[in-house]
């Protein structure tokens, strides 16, 4: 039931494998034959000598085993033009971070250049960016893509101490995304994307036809191209989704991200995307009867608070209350599904493919038969779906995608 209960929130947070950070620098021989052996020793550090693929917008700093004194942390490119930044001490001052006044150029020669009090300095970390950050190929060609966000690898900063949980949860959970359509093709600056579930069998990632899909860039109709929609941002290569309300519906359960956000940039080649951040705030009242059907609707904030000492916080409008969670996540990344095109799912089409063939989407169709018998035979209002019991729905049982509406 607990791993049930985290996976669920973990599916609730949807829309690069994490970055490498670098190992003992190969300084570490010069350190140990210095001539002071009381002084800091540098333990790692990112980028690492010799980095030949360093993200433009990933973070550069140097980590000793002591706090050094006087250190400082300087970069330029090989070309000798330097780069203004600023640093900042962590970790009680063992760790000295340099934040670029922008993002670095793609496909660069750099350099860092790092001192401290040690016979060792300065160290010269020589290193290069890779393609990401550069113009794609074709944008146009994102059109039909799909992508499978990679949250298990991601770096939860947000509620400390939630990332090992979540990803030792959701290893095998597939969030898949695609873009439709840009709401102009002439000027593509803004694009719609549709989101799924997906399964994996085999190494092998397709859609899950039994979970209705996710309208990503769909306002609160769910239909893609009416006044409410809040399509994503394409600021060549970078996509930037968000804020927007997302509903989730899972095995009967809805729950809603507020103020959604999702961003990434795209390898030239759209091969994947790299570096993303994925944020949002979920009410966790709705999934607490997964954890504990007897409880209150406190179940799943007393699990996070218990677990790792994350108290929920104020929901506000329209229903306020303290059962809300914010989750942040830095280095996400999303590998190009290839041959995959998403296809629109809703609870009505879902419900008709189970009519058609009680093999297909029984669990899912259960789920939404709020009003089952207790023997689980189906009573066919299907509550749990509007279109279905107010009779205005899609499906026609087509048992690949239908017809669908909305995306």
């Amino acid at each position: 039931m607990l791993r049930n209960s985290w996976r669920i929130l973990a599916l609730a947070f949807v829309a690069t494998a994490l970055l490498a950070v670098a190992c003992t620098p190969s300084v570490g021989d010069d350190d140990a034959g210095s001539e002071d052996p009381d002084a800091p020793i540098i333990t790692d550090l990112s980028p690492n000598v010799d980095d030949a693929d360093f993200f433009y917008q990933a973070s550069l700093w140097v980590e000793w085993n002591n706090a050094p004194e006087g250190a400082t942390y300087s970069l330029s490119s090989t070309a000798g033009v330097e780069v203004a930044g600023t640093t900042e001490y962590a970790s009680q001052g063992r760790v000295l971070s340099f934040t670029p006044g922008a993002d670095l150029s793609p496909s660069t020669a750099y350099v860092s250049t790092i001192s401290w009090n040690s016979p060792s300095s300065p160290l010269s970390v020589p290193f290069q960016t890779g393609a990401y950050g550069n113009l794609v190929e074709d944008e146009t060609s994102l059109i039909g893509k799909t992508y499978n966000l990679d949250l298990a690898n991601a770096d939860f900063v947000e509620p400390p101490g939630v990332g090992p949980i979540l990803q030792s949860q959701i290893g095998d959970v597939s969030i898949l995304f695609s873009v439709t359509h840009f709401v102009d093709p002439t000027d593509p600056i803004e694009m719609h994307i549709l989101g799924a579930l997906g399964d994996e069998n085999a190494g092998i990632v397709s859609q899950d036809i039994c979970a209705q899909t996710l309208g990503f860039t769909s306002g609160p109709d769910g239909e893609v191209g009416t006044a409410d929609d809040i399509p994503a941002g394409w600021a060549d290569p970078v996509m930037e989704m968000g804020p927007t309300n997302l509903t989730l519906s899972f095995q009967g359960i809805d729950a809603t991200i507020q103020d959604l956000n999702i961003t990434g940039t795209f390898h030239p080649s759209l091969s994947d995307m790299h570096g993303g951040t994925f944020a949002g705030r979920i009410d966790t009242r709705p999934l607490a009867p997964e954890l504990d059907p007897d409880g209150g609707e406190d179940a799943i904030c007393e699990l996070v608070s218990e677990t790792v000492g994350v108290d929920c916080e104020e929901c506000g409008e329209p229903n306020p209350g303290v059962f809300c969670l914010t989750i942040y996540a830095e280095n996400v990344n999303a590998d190009e599904v290839a041959d995959t095109t998403l296809v629109p799912r809703t609870c009505d089409l879902i419900i008709n493919d189970y009519i058609a063939d009680p093999e297909v989407c029984a669990d899912a169709a259960t789920a939404f038969d709020a009003d089952a018998d207790e023997d689980g035979t189906l009573d066919g209002l299907y509550l749990g779906c509007p279109e279905w019991a107010a009779g205005t729905g899609t499906g026609s049982g087509t048992g690949s995608g239908g017809s669908g509406s909305g995306y």
